[in-house]
């Protein structure tokens, strides 16, 4: 290769995303990447490993085949965008209080140097436990400057008030989302799919995961990054095979349209994608591949 294109392939990279930082050696499980003038941090709120259970109406053979050690990434992503004068999670973790698999979402916001009266504003990409336990702490808001906003379907789905009758098998996780937003009062709003709900940041319908599931797109002189959530949550085996769901897609015909729909979305636009469940630090790039697609960690 000639070293004009050497240099070509090195600014092309310069220009689509930066990382400055990778803390989790250091234990503090952030990466910091910058997409035009904002600032974004990956922060990683747990990271362990699963077995393949929650896949289990899949051929034991295709499992094998993607995944042979039978074990995948499982983390928990949080998202923290510094643009104009916002500072915006996406997403809040678990909020576990401690344990093994005690919440990092603190120590990685210290590590920032964001306390949480700072956040300005908190993006749900779906009121899965696991995306919203974190903005409760002691019974209180975790972040008591935070206006926090969802799209209205999934708003509508968790909170409607005869969700919890129509959807009894849902019902455990309406009281926690009912109880957390409840804590936020007129701060909490919803918005329409393809509304801007930031500077530079348009939510697109991701539904299928959940029925109002969202995705963000942040878009700042001319870069992207799309924080797809829970598109998919075994990178190894969904890429390559987009068709598979877990058993927490509520509904698995239309999460597999969104899946595929947002993964050729970022490969044809050659995009970032930020995902809730892929392999720390969770920032990549996707490509299409002879099966499915392939995605390349940042």
């Amino acid at each position: 290769m000639c070293y004009s294109s050497i240099c070509a392939l090195f600014l092309a990279a310069l220009v689509v995303l930066s990382r400055r930082r990778d803390a989790w050696a250091a234990g503090d499980g952030v990466a910091e990447y910058k997409v035009g003038e904002a600032s974004v941090w990956a922060i990683a709120d747990s990271i362990s490993e699963r077995d393949m259970s929650v896949f289990s109406g899949v051929d034991p053979a295709v499992l094998s085949k993607y995944v042979p050690s039978g074990r995948t990434a499982s983390t928990t992503m949080a998202f923290l965008v510094k643009i104009e004068n916002e500072v915006i999670l996406v997403d809040a973790g678990m909020g576990v209080p401690s344990g093994d698999n005690a919440s990092r979402l603190g120590k990685g916001l210290e590590h920032i140097g964001v306390a949480p009266e700072q956040v300005t504003l908190i993006l749900i990409t779906h009121m899965h436990g696991d995306h919203i336990g974190g903005m409760a702490r002691d019974g209180a808001k975790a972040f008591p400057s935070a206006r926090v906003l969802s799209s209205k379907a999934e708003h509508d789905f968790w909170l409607g008030p005869k969700s919890p009758e129509l959807f009894p098998n849902s019902a455990a996780g309406m009281t926690m989302a009912r109880n957390i937003l409840g804590l936020y009062g007129p701060a909490s709003g919803t918005f329409e799919f393809d509304s801007t709900v930031a500077p530079g940041i348009v939510a697109l319908d991701a539904r299928g995961h959940t029925p109002g599931q969202t995705a963000f797109l942040l878009e700042s002189e001319g870069e992207k990054i799309i924080f797809w959530s829970d598109i998919l949550h075994a990178a190894e085996l969904q890429f390559p095979r987009p068709d598979i769901n877990a058993q927490y897609d509520m509904d698995p015909a239309e999460s597999i349209v969104a899946r595929v729909r947002f993964m050729e979305k970022a490969a044809e636009g050659k995009l970032l994608v930020a995902g809730s469940h892929l392999p720390f630090p969770a920032v990549g790039t996707v490509e299409k591949g002879t099966e499915g697609y392939v995605y390349r960690s940042r």
